[in-house]
């Protein structure tokens, strides 16, 4: 690692900008698995069956088993809960309802053999805020994300047994972090003499968009008219982010440093969105019911050191343009299925299980996250003439593991942002379809 100024500690409340902005969720912090109430039901374990529009989200091989055009629009709805403790602080993190909408478009263009679709997904999203005079404040305060995509796909059957499918990905981002500077220690740092309580608090606002190309694949392998298949694979896309970083209120010494009371940069950046690798197998007995086993590794390792530029800049600013987050890779796993009650009613159930990539020592209040386990119930009704009508529904709750945190995060801002973690998320979802 770098050698930094004796200051530049103080200025973590500068450089965590982008923790936010890269990959934080409504759900958990991380990739959000809200794309389709149909799949959400069934604890998105859908890489091998995929037999609804959503498949441009899991796996788009999975388009050539739709026999009609098909529309799916639909939203999601978070509802994280996340708690603190420690150092004889109790705080709980400001709760808001996440609306995470998406649009499944998708039709045959040659029956069995071709079909296309488009899918606008919100992959990544997050809004957080913790109290304005809380423990967190000089670290995280106010936070919010959101990454849309848009997923044109193809999908052709070479053999009857056999589909490929592949898609390209656009992904807009959009985001801003707000939290407090702690005024009084940076001047006493930087002058050795004790601290003035009677400073004011500066603050800090953060604000940046880019975006990014990727593109995804997969197979689906019908092995019998009962077993399946399916491979799925998403490529990472390096996100140009560029925005402004803006401190006020400063005094002092800190406001001599960054010549006045207000300071505005110009920001810019590269956060890769990681690649991911999904596995499925599914068993269907006849058209009765069915259910399906997925596995999926995601390549987190590369959220490794975000390197910032600004302009203007200072002595402090370059000492810190780098930002140590050493994610690590995660696997997930999901069980799901579903069983037709009669032809227009299916009901659905899924458990999963998401490891957390962010390692104890980096880890900070704007991604409170555990490894997290998932139980979703749902159905799917259908009605109209040759039920081209329908409606799919999902609830879920994941339980966060409980992450007992002890690090040197913020302890040159504030004090030590350690203690424990706990997160319990609700999620609904529901979807209106429509076959032409």
């Amino acid at each position: 690692m770098r050698k930094r100024l004796p200051v530049i500690p103080i200025f973590v409340v500068l450089l965590s900008l982008l923790t936010t902005i890269v990959f934080a969720q409504g759900t958990s912090g991380l990739h959000t698995p809200v794309d389709g109430a149909g799949g959400l039901a069934q604890g998105n374990a859908f890489t091998a069956r995929a037999d609804d529009p959503s498949a441009i989200h899991f796996n788009p091989a999975g388009l050539t088993q739709l026999q009609r055009p098909q529309i799916s629009l639909g939203a999601s709805f978070v509802l994280p809960v996340v708690e603190y403790h420690g150092h004889g602080v109790n705080e709980d993190m400001d709760t808001n309802i996440n609306t995470i909408p998406n649009l499944y478009f998708a039709s045959p263009i040659i029956k069995d053999k071709l079909a296309a679709g488009l899918g606008v997904t919100v992959p990544y999203g997050l809004r957080g805020k913790w109290d304005d005079d809380g423990f967190s404040r000089f670290v995280a305060s106010d936070f919010n994300l959101r990454v849309m995509s848009i997923n044109p796909c193809i999908a052709f059957k070479p053999l009857p047994f056999l589909s490929v499918g592949t898609g390209l990905d656009y992904y807009y981002a959009e985001s801003g972090q707000n939290k407090h500077i702690n005024v009084a220690m940076v001047n006493s740092t930087l002058t050795g003499i004790p601290i003035d309580n009677s400073t004011p608090e500066g603050f800090q606002e953060g604000n940046m968009h880019g975006d990014a190309f990727g593109y995804n694949a997969g197979i689906l392998w019908n092995i019998t008219p009962r077993h399946s298949i399916g491979i799925s694979f998403r490529s990472k896309a390096d996100i140009d982010y560029e925005g402004k970083l803006k401190l006020s209120d400063l005094s002092g010494t800190t406001a001599a440093l960054f010549g006045g009371e207000d300071f505005t940069s110009h920001t810019t950046t590269t956060a890769t969105i990681p690649e991911m690798l999904s596995f499925g197998y599914a068993y269907r007995h006849d058209d009765l019911w069915s259910i399906e086993a997925d596995i999926q590794w995601t390549n987190w390792s590369r959220f490794d050191v975000l390197t910032y530029n600004f302009e203007p800049t200072n002595a402090v600013l370059e000492a810190n343009k780098e930002d140590v987050r050493n994610w690590h890779n995660t696997l997930s796993f999901a069980l799901g299925g579903e069983y037709k009650l009669n032809e227009t009613l299916k009901i659905r159930g899924g458990y999963t299980f998401h490891e957390t990539p962010v390692p104890s020592d980096t880890f900070e209040p704007s991604v409170p996250q555990g490894s997290r386990h998932g139980l979703f119930t749902g159905f799917g009704y259908s009605c109209g003439k040759n039920l081209n009508k329908g409606i799919d529904f999902a609830y879920g709750v994941l339980f966060g593991e409980g992450r007992n945190v002890n690090n040197s995060v913020g302890d040159s801002v504030q004090g030590p942002i350690d203690g424990q973690y706990d997160s319990i998320i609700h999620v609904m979802a529901i979807n209106f379809n429509y076959k032409f």
